[in-house]
């Protein structure tokens, strides 16, 4: 079973925007549902003559007991041979608007949809092609969340709920003092998350010396802004991987803060 990405593009009828369903191909070489069909029968413009005999072609593939289905045009040219022909019936391509005698299944993409798995776009769960149709009628896109969304979130009830230190943190954040992104301690880039910190180090400056002044420390009023990190990669990356402007109280020292978090994870036990 394939395990790389499969673009479902590719398996999506062009009519109905759904995975393809007993897929089947016009002279042109698009593909339909078989059901979609329906839609294109147009009257042909001129009658395929009765007196076009039934040619069959070898595929240029390794399979050679494969074969092309063949037949002629209007204009008396190979295209191919319709699996399912009705008498004085066309069908319109979508895409290219050619006309064509009948249509053949695609072995090849039921083959695919058979045996590939695809990403569901709403679960993100990998689903055989074949069942991703119905999966997709059972699985509801995720709601897209704005800044709208986001902001109301931050209402009295939210507050409420913080702890004094926390309520006073998102106070002092929220009147301007910005502790959420930081300098790089290697060049003079700023405005860094922490997470894109550790990004632009990991790109930049992994090879550089990592003997550095760590600025998110520097940056806090405990903070020592001239004690050397020996290595200030390894130090952000184990230290601070959390958000300051939540869990810190920066009117308390570091060894008050120890102290309160141990006193509140024996309130757990």
């Amino acid at each position: 079973m394939a395990t790389s990405a499969i673009d479902l593009e590719d398996f999506t009828c062009t009519i109905c925007r759904e995975i393809f369903e007993n897929p089947v191909s016009l002279s042109c070489s698009h593909c339909y549902c078989r059901e979609c069909l329906v839609g294109l029968r147009t009257q042909p413009a001129s009658p395929l003559p009765s007196s076009d005999k039934p040619l069959m072609q070898p595929l240029p593939s390794s399979d050679k007991s494969s074969m092309q289905p063949l037949t002629r045009s209007t204009q008396g040219s190979v295209i191919y041979r319709p699996k399912f022909y009705e008498p004085n019936q066309s069908f319109a391509c979508a895409i290219c608007r050619t006309e064509t005698f009948g249509y053949t299944d695609c072995r090849d993409i039921q083959a695919d949809l058979e045996t590939l798995e695809g990403l569901c776009p709403n679960c993100r769960k990998n689903i055989m092609l074949c069942d991703l149709r119905k999966h997709l009628e059972q699985c509801p896109p995720q709601p897209k969340v704005g800044v709208n969304d986001i902001l109301k979130t931050f209402n009295i009830d939210f507050f409420s709920k913080l702890s004094q230190p926390q309520a006073e943190a998102c106070k002092k954040a929220r009147s301007g003092e910005n502790r959420s992104t930081f300098r790089c301690p290697y060049c003079t880039k700023a405005n860094f998350t922490v997470e894109l910190l550790c990004t632009h180090i990991e790109e930049i400056h992994l090879d550089d010396d990592p003997r550095r002044i760590c600025t998110i420390c520097a940056s806090m009023p405990w903070g020592d802004k001239t004690r050397v990190s020996h290595n200030v990669y390894k130090h952000i990356y184990n230290r601070h991987r959390f958000n300051y402007e939540i869990f810190v109280n920066y009117e308390q020292d570091e060894e008050s803060m120890f102290a309160e978090a141990v006193q509140r994870s024996m309130m757990f036990f």
